[in-house]
């Protein structure tokens, strides 16, 4: 009589596999170790041996794993790639190599989490930073992945969960896919639950919420701040779209998230060399501030991710670093 499996986490890593990252159906058999003491599976759908680590940051990595959780947590800190390197004793270029790996698998892993969420209210907004250099040292076309590079973002109020971000120019078109995106992760509501925006005064997001909206009704309002000689002389709230009520009018929230970010991560200080160099840094290195936000960083003993019923208990990195995500 055959001895019963018993149950893994695991599923198939083979993307050309008809159950890669499927749990249901899936046929998966422990088979030993590798000489270097990772657990190897093989599928029986597909034929295909793999370890444990696929998938992961840590595949094929040179690094112990209490290494490589080092420079992720270095990754959440005011500190400079070449600053990381010399506290750790790696390379900057294996800094940047892990840095990479980490806010991919970050990406991947809030994708999957972060979908049919409620309609409760959120708070929009743009922080600026650049990309090489600034726009004034920038030449044509030669330089348009360069120079001002905006971000924006979404988050709940209730809760703090980081919803989504988005780089790029501050166009419409920017701002459309930002927008396209939050809302790829919310539950379309029933009548009569309204999906309720806030934003500032930036015109983009009334363009692209026009557009995204046309079947959902939303409550937006925006905040509209004067200024006079750098002093803020009024905020002015203002109904735009449906009916929200004024007390309720607010990106204070936002705006908090977003200084919190350019004290933690020096690339983001306004005044910095430690600048992003290339887009896909600026963009893995907000991949691993949303993560963090929303599964690590603790407040009254709860993060984001809990109180919205993501998940059940605070992440840490070793169970960040090993995690398979599944569909």
């Amino acid at each position: 009589m055959s001895r019963q499996r018993s149950y893994s986490p695991m599923t198939c890593q083979n993307p050309t596999c008809d159950y890669f990252l499927i749990e249901e159906g899936k046929d998966l058999v422990k088979n030993g170790r590798n000489s270097a003491g990772n657990q190897q599976y093989f599928c029986k759908h597909c034929r295909t041996y793999f370890i444990e680590t696929k998938n992961t940051p840590l595949y094929y990595s040179h690094l112990e794993q209490k290494q490589v959780e080092l420079i992720g947590r270095l990754s959440q800190e005011k500190i400079s790639m070449r600053g990381a390197s010399r506290v750790t004793g790696h390379h900057p270029a294996t800094v940047a190599r892990y840095y990479r790996l980490i806010g991919e698998h970050a990406n991947l892993l809030t994708s999957s989490f972060l979908q049919d969420l409620g309609p409760e209210r959120i708070e929009m907004d743009e922080f600026w930073a650049f990309i090489q250099k600034k726009n004034k040292h920038c030449e044509g076309l030669k330089d348009r992945y360069r120079g001002d590079w905006w971000t924006y973002t979404a988050v709940r109020s209730a809760t703090g969960l980081m919803i989504a971000h988005h780089a790029g120019k501050r166009t419409d078109a920017t701002c459309a896919q930002f927008n396209f995106l939050v809302f790829s992760r919310l539950k379309v509501p029933e009548q009569p639950t309204r999906i309720s925006i806030m934003t500032d005064g930036n015109p983009q997001y009334l363009t692209a919420l026009t557009k995204q909206c046309k079947e959902i009704d939303i409550d937006y309002g925006r905040v509209i701040k004067q200024h006079e000689a750098n002093r803020l002389v009024a905020v002015i709230r203002e109904k735009v779209l449906g009916n929200p009520t004024l007390a309720s009018i607010s990106t204070s929230v936002v705006e908090g998230y977003n200084n919190k970010i350019r004290q933690r991560i020096s690339r983001f200080v306004r005044k910095t060399a430690s600048f992003s160099k290339t887009i896909m840094g600026h963009v893995r290195a907000m991949d691993r501030i949303l993560f963090a936000n929303n599964f690590f960083d603790v407040k009254e003993g709860v993060t984001p991710a809990m109180q919205e019923g993501i998940t059940d208990r605070v992440w840490t990195w070793p169970e960040f670093l090993t995690y398979h995500y599944q569909l």
